[in-house]
């Protein structure tokens, strides 16, 4: 009688092991389980076609922007919030590169936060076109 209740439980073990793996396994027809949105930092950069910039102001619109920071602290930099909209001023020796950091609930849904530039100025406080210029937010 020892080991058939021996027998029994050794054959229970291997059933709830194999019964529990076929659980775990990726067989789901519904397919893997979504984790869900991934928070993170999205940065706004500057593509310039001239040397000389010295200042510039844009919006960034877009849902639930957070910890704005300027991403050259070179920069005189000030910014204002509203619901689904950063405004951001730069004033220096501006060129190429990162400008503004901003933490979001998604970086997935990175297409929802649009940058638009409103003003542009040399370094002699004259105004410019933005034609040849590009923001974009990765």
């Amino acid at each position: 009688m020892f080991s058939i209740k021996r027998s029994l439980r050794v054959v229970m073990a291997a059933s709830l092991v194999a019964f529990g793996g076929a659980a775990c396994g990726d067989d789901d027809p519904a397919g893997p389980i979504d984790p869900g949105p991934t928070a993170g930092t999205l940065t706004v950069t500057l593509s310039t076609p001239n040397a000389d910039d010295g200042a510039i102001l844009l919006v960034v619109t877009g849902p639930d922007m957070t910890q704005v920071a300027t991403a050259n602290p070179a920069l005189y930099f000030r910014h204002s919030e509203a619901p689904g909209q950063l405004r951001a001023v730069f004033v220096g020796d501006i060129g190429d590169g990162d400008l503004l950091s901003f933490r979001v609930p998604d970086v997935d849904a990175v297409a929802s936060y649009v940058p638009t530039i409103v003003e542009l100025a040399d370094r002699d406080n004259e105004l410019r076109d933005s034609a040849g210029y590009q923001l974009t937010v990765d």
